[in-house]
C-alpha cells in the first residue's frame, strides 16, 4: 500500500488530531486522539499519552523512553503513535507472546473507533511453518531451504510444459500432486505461494495472485498470530507475513530484526521502508541494551568449524564438476581462498577442542595475542588472507553450497564460512576497539563438555543509535525503567538525548505492603553468617506462612535457592501448603505454572525461582495467582574477570560511579524489580513484596535505594524480623476485616504502619491479628466446626436443592456455624455468598450483622438479595 504525502495510507486517512477527552483523574480537558478505544483515561495515562503524541509529531528524530509501572496502560501508546505517525509504525517486542498484546490492543481499536489500522507480524519461520515437524535430522530452516530449491526446480519444470500459454506459471491454474509427509519433492505451502515466468530465457518468481488475495483478506480483520496459518489458505504464512508487512500501517517484529547485525543493514530495503517516516515503539525496553549486546556476538563452535568444512568440501567439488583450469592466473584467488581455509579451520578446531578438555565450566577471557599467534603461524598478511577467505565464502553463499541452519532475512541459509569469516574479522577489530569482548565459554552436561569461542560487543549504544538517530522518532516503553538516566546513558551514550518521564504506580498504595530488611543481605561477607542466615529464613517463614494463597520466593542464584529449599518446604508444610521449584527445563514450566495457578484456590503454592530466571520475567500473575513475593538478595552478577573487564569499559566511558551502575548495579535492579513486579498486576488485586537484603532499603556503601523508582522508595518500610511478621499479620488482618474471604485478598481498610505496630505490641494496646488459615484452623478445632465447613462446600454443588438442604443443615449447628458462615460470605462463588447469607439470617446471631451489611453491596443481586432478608430477620 503506497503511503501519500501526508504519511498515511489510504485504510486510515486522519482528520485534524485535537479530539478533546476529559481526564477523569485531574478534571482537566486535554488534548487527545480518537484513536484511543477505552471509555476513560487511566490515572497519569493522560501524561504519557501525550507525552507519546509529542515525540512522534515532533519526530526529527525524538527518542522517549517512559517508565510506567504495570496498570498505567503502556499498550495504548499505540493509538497515540498511531495518530501523530507520519508513515508506519513498527513495535520491537522481545518474545512473540507479546505480539498477541498489541493485536488485541489494535482489535480494540478497530471496534470502539471509527479506525481500521492495519497490523502485521514477523514471526520466527520454525512458529508459523506449516510442515516444520516432517524435518528430521535438520532445523526448520535447513529443511525450508532444501524444500524451497526442490520447489523452484518443479516451477521450472512445469513452465517448459506451458510454453505457448502466456509463459506463466500460475499454481492455482495446475492441479498439484499430493506426497507423503517427509518424503516431499516439493513445499506445496511455498509452491501455492509464487508463480513464475520466463523471461529472455530466464525464469523469475513472483507472489501469486492466491497470496495477494490472502492478504487483501487480512486487511479485513485483525488476526492474531495464533489465527495465522488458518487465515493463509494453504500459502505459506512466512511468505504472506512478509507480504503484508509491507503495506500495513503497523509491524510487531522481534528485537532483532531491527538491531541484529545480520537484519539491521537490510530490514528497510526488504519491508519497502523510509526510514524518516518511520516510528519505532520498542516494548519491555529495559532487555533492549543485554539483548542488542547478545544478538551483536560472535560466536563459533567445533561445528560451525566442522560445517564449514563441508562447505569446501562441496565447493571443490563443484569446481571438478566444471572443469575450471585452476592453473590460470584468473583463478589464484580461488587457489588462495581454499589454501587460507584448509590452513585456519584445523587451527580453529584444534584451539577449541584444546580449550575444552583443559577449562572447567565457565567463562574465561580469551587471550587474543595467544588466540591470534596460534591461528595465523606463517601467514605474514591477515587481512589478504581473510580477504581471500572471504572470496570462496561469497562464492559458497551464491552458489547455495551452505551447511546448517542459521538463516538470513530473505530466508536463505548462511554458509558457516561466513560464520566463521565474521568471527575471525570481529577479532581484528576488536584489537582497536575496547567495547569488543573476547572469551572462552565451556558448558557441560554429564561428562561432556562444549567449547564455544565468543566475540562480545559489549556496548549497545553504537547499534541502538544506528536505527533511532535515523528514524522519525523512537519510543521505548517499560515497567523497570529506573532509573532512567542510567537507561539512557546505556542505550544511547550520551545524557540529555531522550525526553524522560517516569509515571508513579497507578494501583490504590492500601493494596500492597513493601518492606525492606534492616540487617539481612546476600553481601558475599555475611552470606554464611548463621545470624544473618537465621534472619532471612525468618522472612521467609513470614511470607509464606503469613500471606496467604500463593507466594513466590526468588532468590539471587540456583545455589542460594538450593540452600534454603529445605526450610521453604517445612515452612510450607505447616501452613498446608504445596512446593513448586523452578525447572532448569523450559519445556515443563508451563506444566508447572499450570499446576502452580491452581493451587492458588486450594490452600496455595510456594514458588521457588531465580531472578532473572524462567519464572521471575515475562509471567503474568493475575488473580489468585500470586499474593506475595520476595526477592531474596540483590541479584548482582557474578564479580568475575569477564565482569570486571565490562565495568572497566563503562568507567572508561562515564567514569567510575556510573560505569559501576551501568555495567554491574543496573540489572541486578531490574532483576529485582521485575521479580517483585510479579505481584499486583490489577487495580484490584493485593500482595506483599518484601525485599530482603538491607542495600535495597538503606543508604551508604553498596545501597540501590536511591535507584529504585519514587514509588517504591516511598513505601518501602525497614523491618526486622518480628516487625516484618507482625506487618504482615497486620495487613492481613485488615483486609479480612473488611471483606472475609478463603482464597483472596478482601478489600482494605485502614493502614497501620511499622512503628504503630511496634509500639502497639509494647503497651498491649493490640492484640495478635489472626490470619485466615489460623483462623480456620481454629474454627475447625472441633467436630461441630468441622461439620459447618463440610456443610459450607456442600453449597458448591450444582445441584440448587442440595444447596439448600446444606443450607439448612448449618443452620441447625446454631452459633457454631456463625464465623465460618461469615468467611463464606466472602467466597468467589456467588451462590456460595448467597447461601451464606441465608444461613446468618436464620441462626439469628448479631455478630453477623456488620458483614450482612457489606453483603449489601455485593455485585451479584441475589446475594444482595438474601443479605436484606436476613438482616430483616436479625432486626
Amino acid at each position: 500500500m503506497a503511503f501519500q504525502q501526508n504519511g498515511t495510507s489510504s485504510a486510515r486517512q486522519k482528520e485534524p488530531p485535537a479530539v478533546a477527552f476529559i481526564s477523569n483523574q485531574n478534571n482537566i480537558t486535554c488534548v487527545y486522539l480518537d484513536y484511543f478505544p477505552y471509555e476513560s483515561l487511566r490515572l497519569h495515562q493522560d501524561k504519557m499519552l501525550g507525552a507519546v503524541y509529542d515525540a512522534v509529531r515532533n519526530g526529527e528524530n525524538s527518542i522517549l523512553m517512559v517508565d510506567a509501572p504495570t496498570g498505567t496502560g503502556k499498550t495504548s501508546c499505540i493509538s497515540a503513535a498511531l495518530a501523530a505517525a507520519p508513515g508506519k509504525v513498527i513495535v520491537a517486542v522481545r518474545t512473540v507472546s507479546q505480539i498477541g498484546i498489541y493485536t488485541d490492543e489494535i482489535s480494540k481499536i478497530w471496534s470502539k473507533t471509527r479506525h481500521r489500522p492495519e497490523v502485521s507480524y514477523m514471526v520466527g519461520k520454525q512458529k508459523v511453518c506449516p510442515i516444520g515437524c516432517e524435518f528430521k535430522g535438520e532445523s526448520v530452516y535447513a529443511g525450508c531451504s532444501r524444500l524451497r530449491e526442490w520447489t523452484k526446480s518443479y516451477v521450472e519444470s512445469r513452465l517448459r510444459l506451458i510454453k505457448g500459454r502466456g509463459d506463466v506459471y500460475d499454481p492455482s491454474q495446475d492441479t498439484i500432486p499430493e506426497e507423503e509427509p517427509g518424503y516431499r519433492t516439493f513445499c506445496p505451502y511455498y509452491l501455492r505461494s509464487r508463480e513464475a515466468f520466463e523471461l529472455n530465457g530466464k525464469v523469475y518468481f513472483r507472489r501469486s495472485n492466491a497470496a495477494l488475495q490472502v492478504v487483501e483478506g487480512l486487511k479485513k480483520e485483525v488476526t492474531p498470530p495464533d489465527k495465522l496459518s488458518d487465515a493463509c489458505e494453504g500459502l505459506c504464512p512466512y511468505e504472506i507475513m512478509s507480504l503484508y508487512a509491507k503495506s500495513s500501517d503497523i509491524v510487531v517484529v522481534n528485537y532483532s530484526h531491527l538491531f541484529s547485525p545480520d537484519f539491521q543493514g537490510i530490514i528497510f530495503q526488504w519491508l519497502e521502508l523510509e526510514p524518516e517516516n518511520l516510528t519505532l515503539i520498542v516494548d519491555e525496553a529495559h532487555n533492549l541494551g543485554d539483548a542488542v549486546r547478545s544478538m551483536n556476538s560472535r560466536l563459533l563452535t567445533v561445528r560451525n568449524v566442522e560445517l564449514a568444512e563441508k562447505e569446501v568440501d562441496k565447493f571443490e567439488g563443484t569446481l571438478g564438476q566444471a572443469r575450471l583450469d585452476e592453473s590460470r592466473e584468473g583463478s589464484s584467488w580461488r587457489r588462495e581462498g581454499i589454501k587460507v581455509i584448509r590452513t585456519l579451520l584445523p587451527r580453529l578446531e584444534k584451539f577449541i577442542l584444546s580449550r575444552q578438555s583443559r577449562m572447567q565450566e565457565g567463562e574465561a577471557i580469551l587471550d587474543s595475542d595467544i588466540f591470534r599467534t596460534f591461528l595465523y603461524e606463517g601467514i605474514d598478511n591477515i587481512d589478504d588472507a581473510l580477504s581471500y577467505f572471504s572470496d570462496v565464502a561469497v562464492t559458497v553463499a551464491e552458489l547455495n553450497l551452505a551447511e546448517g541452519e542459521k538463516e538470513n532475512l530473505q530466508g536463505d541459509l548462511e554458509p558457516n564460512l561466513a560464520q566463521v569469516l565474521l568471527f575471525l574479522r570481529d577479532v581484528e577489530q576488536a584489537q582497536g576497539d575496547d567495547s569488543y569482548l573476547e572469551k572462552i565459554t565451556v558448558t557441560g552436561s554429564a561428562d561432556r563438555k562444549w567449547a564455544s569461542l565468543e566475540v562480545n560487543k559489549i556496548d549497545p549504544a553504537p547499534v541502538i543509535r544506528k536505527i533511532t538517530d535515523n528514524i522519525n522518532a523512537t519510543v521505548m516503553l517499560s515497567g523497570t525503567f529506573s532509573p532512567l538516566d542510567a537507561y539512557e546513558l546505556y542505550f544511547l551514550g550520551e545524557e540529555s538525548r531522550a525526553v524522560k518521564i517516569s509515571l508513579p504506580n497507578p494501583f490504590p498504595k492500601e493494596n500492597r505492603l513493601l518492606i525492606v530488611s534492616n540487617k539481612a543481605t546476600t553481601q558475599l561477607g555475611s552470606r554464611d553468617d548463621s545470624d544473618n542466615r537465621q534472619e532471612i529464613s525468618s522472612y521467609i517463614k513470614s511470607l509464606i506462612e503469613g500471606v496467604p494463597g500463593n507466594v513466590a520466593t526468588f532468590f539471587t542464584s540456583y545455589s542460594m535457592m538450593n540452600s534454603y529449599m529445605e526450610l521453604c518446604n517445612s515452612s510450607a508444610e505447616s501452613v498446608g501448603k504445596m512446593l513448586f521449584i523452578e525447572p532448569r527445563n523450559s519445556d515443563e514450566v508451563p506444566d508447572l505454572l499450570g499446576k502452580f495457578f491452581a493451587q492458588g484456590t486450594r490452600g496455595g503454592g510456594v514458588l521457588l525461582g531465580v531472578c532473572g530466571g524462567k519464572l521471575a520475567e515475562g509471567i503474568d500473575y493475575k488473580g489468585e495467582a500470586l499474593h506475595g513475593v520476595a526477592v531474596i538478595g540483590l541479584p548482582l552478577g557474578v564479580y568475575d574477570d569477564i565482569q570486571k573487564e565490562i565495568i572497566a569499559y563503562f568507567t572508561r566511558k562515564y567514569g567510575r560511579e556510573k560505569g559501576n551502575l551501568i555495567a554491574y548495579i543496573l540489572p541486578a535492579i531490574n532483576r529485582g524489580l521485575q521479580a517483585a513486579g510479579r505481584v499486583i498486576r490489577a487495580e484490584s488485586e493485593r500482595g506483599v513484596l518484601l525485599f530482603c537484603d538491607r542495600r535495597f532499603g538503606q543508604g551508604g556503601l553498596g545501597s540501590v535505594r536511591e535507584y529504585l523508582p519514587e514509588w517504591v522508595r516511598e513505601e518501602l518500610s525497614i523491618a526486622d524480623p518480628a516487625q516484618c511478621k507482625e506487618m504482615v499479620l497486620a495487613k492481613e488482618g485488615e483486609w479480612n476485616r473488611g471483606n472475609v474471604s478463603a482464597n483472596s485478598f478482601p478489600p482494605y481498610n485502614d493502614h497501620v504502619s511499622a512503628r504503630s505496630l511496634s509500639k502497639a505490641k509494647k503497651v498491649g494496646s493490640m492484640s495478635q491479628p489472626r490470619t485466615r488459615r489460623e483462623l480456620s484452623r481454629e474454627l475447625t478445632s472441633g467436630l461441630e466446626g468441622k461439620k459447618a465447613f463440610q456443610l459450607i462446600e456442600t453449597f458448591k454443588d450444582k445441584d440448587r436443592s442440595q444447596r439448600k438442604k446444606a443450607a439448612e443443615g448449618i443452620v441447625g449447628l446454631g452459633k457454631t456455624a456463625v464465623d465460618p458462615l461469615i468467611m463464606a460470605l466472602g467466597d468467589k462463588a456467588s451462590y456460595v455468598r448467597a447461601m451464606a447469607a441465608y444461613a446468618l439470617g436464620n441462626i439469628g446471631d448479631k455478630r453477623a450483622v456488620d458483614p450482612l451489611k457489606r453483603a449489601l453491596k455485593d455485585r451479584d443481586s441475589s446475594v444482595r438479595k438474601e443479605a436484606e432478608e436476613a438482616l430483616a430477620k436479625l432486626d
